[in-house]
């Protein structure tokens, strides 16, 4: 089990226990009605590929309905375009317990690898590296002449990609937070005000560089839409890396499953969706909503609550039509103690999460009410420690089948 309060490292090395060496049967038990290493590994496989479908079918949605602001750009028009990249971007954080998987989101150096996560979810991003930005924003959103606003600069697919963190790691130009800030603009407005980015829809009309902003919000659209596809060919059955996967030893397989629900939950959610922020001093007023995911629409709690669904998702394998052999039963199957343990720091930590998802503040809001040095904790540090808690009980429960994260 991992204590450290504050982890932020993840041990990828395999090493299996004496309860599965010299046994050639993936099975916990030999009682012939036990579930199976392989069962899971089944389930997480039909999972991964359902939950990638219906992120890309959403992305289908807001692309058709971004081509229909272009196409006709009004006030409706734009807001039906933001709120089918909310729609869409509800399927997506639920994917997200698939990285740190071995899988092809975050893979680069495998023939079946993609590689694609940060380009369609790196964040925070400078502004300024895309579209014009107020001036006095310039600490946060730095000075960069932007994307748009260069002419010399043809705006493609492969020239977004290529150009995505070329200088560092927040010189972005593709992705869910480029295509956000394109449809809302900064948000410049204090956390108190409760107001997303209020970017106004003739930026795509009469203001200046009005058709390559049209274009580069196309442009980025279409390509968020080729790596979600990307990514649901490759996990379809008989597809590229579902092939792959099939073919890996089980405990390899599982403990490549349990990795990645691991990292979000104790790491990348808890830590860096969560704890940063808390901690941030970015963005207006110093109040650190910069560093909170979904800046610019304000819509960081849900990211949170999907993210975290993601994870439970995995663990209980069960997800939209697909349900079946889990994780948490092998745990049940090895050492119910342990399983009840782990049911119980699951649900605890979707009660906190969901404290904020259902908040009447937004997070960049909460966050401003919150230290990671208070005594005693709001909303935000509380969902903080769940999540924490519950990535310590997932390492625990995979010890309790012989894999060691």
């Amino acid at each position: 089990m991992k204590t450290n309060f504050f982890k932020t490292t993840l041990v990828l090395g395999l090493s299996l226990s004496i309860f599965s060496c010299n046994n050639d049967d993936d099975t916990i038990t030999e009682d012939a009605n036990a579930i199976s290493k392989s069962d899971v590994t089944a389930t997480y496989g039909n999972l991964v590929y359902q939950t990638y479908l219906d992120s890309y079918n959403s992305a289908l949605d807001m692309q058709s309905a971004i081509e229909d602001f272009i196409a006709t750009p009004s006030e409706d028009s734009f807001t039906a375009a933001k709120q089918a990249w909310l729609d869409a971007r509800e399927f997506y954080g639920l994917t997200e317990a698939f990285r740190e998987a071995t899988g092809p989101i975050d893979t680069e150096s495998e023939t079946w690898s993609l590689g694609t996560e940060g380009q369609m979810n790196a964040w925070p991003i400078d502004e300024s590296y895309i579209d014009y930005v107020a001036a006095g924003t310039e600490e946060y959103a730095n000075d960069y002449d932007s994307i748009i606003g260069d002419d010399t600069i043809t705006i493609d697919q492969a020239t977004i990609a290529g150009l995505n963190e070329n200088i560092n790691d927040k010189s972005i130009s593709a992705g869910w937070h480029a295509i956000e800030f394109l449809l809302w603009g900064q948000d410049n407005t204090m956390p108190v005000d409760d107001l997303p980015g209020t970017r106004a829809f003739t930026d795509f009309t009469t203001a200046d560089h009005a058709d390559r902003r049209a274009l580069y919000l196309q442009t980025a659209t279409d390509l968020l839409v080729s790596d979600l596809n990307a990514l649901t060919t490759t996990w379809a059955t008989g597809g590229t890396y579902r092939a792959v996967f099939e073919s890996l030893d089980q405990d390899v397989a599982l403990k490549q499953l349990i990795n990645g629900a691991f990292f979000i939950a104790g790491d990348e959610l808890s830590s860096e969706r969560i704890l940063n922020p808390v901690n941030s001093t970015n963005g207006i007023g110093g109040l650190g909503q910069e560093d909170e995911h979904s800046c610019f629409s304000d819509n960081t709690h849900r990211d949170i609550y999907a993210n975290a669904k993601g994870v439970y998702n995995v663990i209980f394998g069960e997800y939209s039509t697909v349900s079946g052999a889990s994780f948490f039963d092998l745990v049940k199957q090895a050492n119910p103690a342990q399983a009840a343990t782990l049911l119980t720091a699951a649900e605890n930590a979707m009660e906190k999460v969901n404290a904020i998802a259902n908040n009447a503040q937004p997070f960049d809001y909460l966050i401003t009410l919150e230290s990671s040095t208070d005594t005693n904790f709001g909303v935000v540090m509380q969902s903080f420690v769940a999540l924490q808690d519950w990535a310590d009980e997932i390492s625990a429960s995979a010890t309790a089948i012989g894999i060691s994260l």
